[in-house]
């Protein structure tokens, strides 16, 4: 039996100026400290992604230190302050995860603090000594199964590609193709059924696919192009090809410590105050990763966790105290998209057990792709899953046909609907949304041209090759949007409103008069409409 004691180890990220020029000081100058780190030597704290410092702890870390100048003595000018802003907000993502915020660090290091630096590594190490070991590495994980490889022929027999016409109809409806022609699902399969298998995996265009099923719909053979985007990034997946993933890969990242079973999460810290929910009952709110994307998106103007705020409010108005799950996992909509079938099972495994364990008839969400994953993609993982699944929208449909909730404050404005791909096309979800719409007094209701079926997506699927050609897709429904007149464009799903913000944001190439308007989640509407918007500090 060994005698060893445990002891933490520490990452730190040293300012190439600063922080490493103070490690480099205590180190000639022979002053003792733990030996407990590994310094990764960086040219300025403000590079250091919070991916970085997720991956690290997820690999084993018990700790992150980040070493950089002084506020003002930055040698590019703000990269500390931009440092600060994101350990500020990892933070609370480690806050969340139940990890601890604790274990990262921040200090201001210059190269002149050889001895605060030998401080600042004794200190932190004794605190983790105390906080004991990084639970992502404690808790044994259950092996998952050996991803098999699948030949592309039998990938494209399974998703009917191989009946492939070449009528281009998938190629002409592709919003992707419209703005950029050198990208074709038509040559896609034909690249793939004439036998040029590596050239398809590892085409970067692969990643570029919305899986926004526009395609599908008008396939006149139903093939599922949707599924050989999906089976075709596996196969590019254990080849170890992967697409650019936006904001640094964190959502992902974020999903995999998700699937380690030694978490203790604290997500439930949003519930609005004196908001009842229940240990036992018939329903289940699944709130999916809302209470990531505030801390994470930052930078982007939009409050997703107010939508699963509104949405508890409008169940207790409805008389309903639903049951949340203290450990949540992400659904694995985004893992099983770009191929990661091995992360996609572990998730949708821990949430299934969770969801059963509770005794849910039925399984709610106000996420588009939530409500896709656990309704479609679960049910074929798991067979009969002994629940019902439902959308918000078609949950508030139902609670205004039996009258169990009332729309008492008028609201005036001019309101288009966006229709979400994995709502829509996806599942067949298009009457609810506008009937919640219709119900709502004062509300003026306009259609886009290319809505229901032939809407158009809001331009990123699973946070993939998110760039010019998307911010274009962005640009065409947002001035689509503007053109009717509305004031207000509604959505039923958190990211379709993030994405279009997102665009809003940027340095439009284009008056920002022309696609600028307000967005809303069609559960923060309905709360509006029903008096229960948020208020402050809920």
């Amino acid at each position: 039996m060994s005698t060893e004691t445990w002891e933490p180890k520490i990452i730190g990220f040293l300012c190439n100026w600063c922080g490493y020029a103070g490690a480099d000081l205590a180190g000639t100058s022979r002053i003792r400290y733990p030996s407990n780190i590994r310094i990764i030597r960086v040219m300025c704290s403000g590079r250091v992604d919070p991916t970085f410092i997720l991956e690290a702890l997820e690999k084993g870390a018990d700790g992150v230190l980040v070493a950089a100048c002084h506020l003002g003595d930055c040698h590019y000018q703000v990269g500390n302050q931009y440092a600060e802003k994101r350990i500020e907000t990892t933070k609370k993502v480690l806050y969340t995860l139940g990890l601890g915020p604790e274990r990262l660090r921040l200090e201001w290091v210059s190269a002149a603090e050889g001895v605060k630096f030998a401080s600042v590594i004794r200190d932190f190490t004794e605190k983790l000594r105390d906080m004991g070991s990084n639970p992502l590495k404690t808790n044994a994980e259950t092996p998952g199964e050996a991803i098999a490889k699948e030949s592309i022929r039998n990938i494209l027999n399974k998703t009917k590609a191989s009946y492939c016409q070449e009528c281009g109809k998938c190629s002409s409806n592709c919003p992707i193709t419209e703005i950029s022609p050198d990208y074709s699902p038509r040559l896609i399969v034909e690249k793939a059924l004439i036998g040029l298998d590596q050239e398809v995996i590892q085409d970067q265009s692969l990643w570029s696919c919305l899986t926004c099923y526009l395609c599908r719909e008008r396939c006149p053979l139903d093939i599922e192009y949707d599924e050989l985007m999906r089976s075709l990034r596996a196969e590019a997946k254990i080849d170890g090809i992967n697409g650019h993933c936006s904001h640094g890969g964190i959502l992902p990242t974020l999903s995999n410590i998700m699937t380690k079973p030694g978490i203790n999460q604290n997500r439930l810290n949003w519930l609005p105050e004196g908001s009842k929910t229940s240990k036992n009952g018939e329903m289940l709110y699944f709130v999916g990763c809302l209470p990531y994307f505030d801390n994470i998106l930052t930078h982007i103007d939009v409050n997703n966790i107010e939508i699963a705020q509104s949405t508890v409010r409008i169940l207790n108005k409805a008389g309903i105290e639903p049951m949340l799950l203290s450990n949540e996992r992400c659904c694995g909509h985004d893992a099983s998209f770009t191929g990661d079938r091995e992360t996609f099972k572990k998730l949708a495994k821990l949430n299934v057990e969770a969801i059963r364990e509770s005794h849910a008839s039925k399984v709610v969400t106000a996420c588009a792709e939530c409500y896709r994953t656990i309704k479609v993609d679960y049910a074929e993982l798991f067979g009969n899953l002994g629940f019902e699944v439902q959308h918000t929208s078609e949950l508030l449909a139902e609670l205004i046909d039996e009258g169990k909730i009332e729309f008492t404050n008028e609201l005036k404005n001019n309101v288009v609907y966006h229709d979400p791909c994995r709502l829509g096309r996806h599942m067949g979800i298009y009457e609810e949304p506008r009937k919640v719409i219709s119900s709502i007094p004062g509300l003026e209701s306009v259609e886009m041209d290319r809505s229901r079926e032939n809407s158009l997506c809001c331009g990123v699927n699973a946070w993939m090759n998110c760039g010019k050609t998307s911010k274009q897709i962005q640009m065409d429904r947002l001035s689509e949007a503007k053109g009717t007149g509305a004031d207000l464009l509604i959505t039923a799903c958190p990211k379709c409103q993030i994405h279009l913000n997102c665009a809003m944001g940027e340095k439009l190439p284009i008056g920002s008069k022309e696609v600028t308007l307000e967005t809303s989640d069609l559960s923060v509407l309905a709360a509006r409409a029903m008096n229960l918007a948020q208020i402050e500090g809920g």
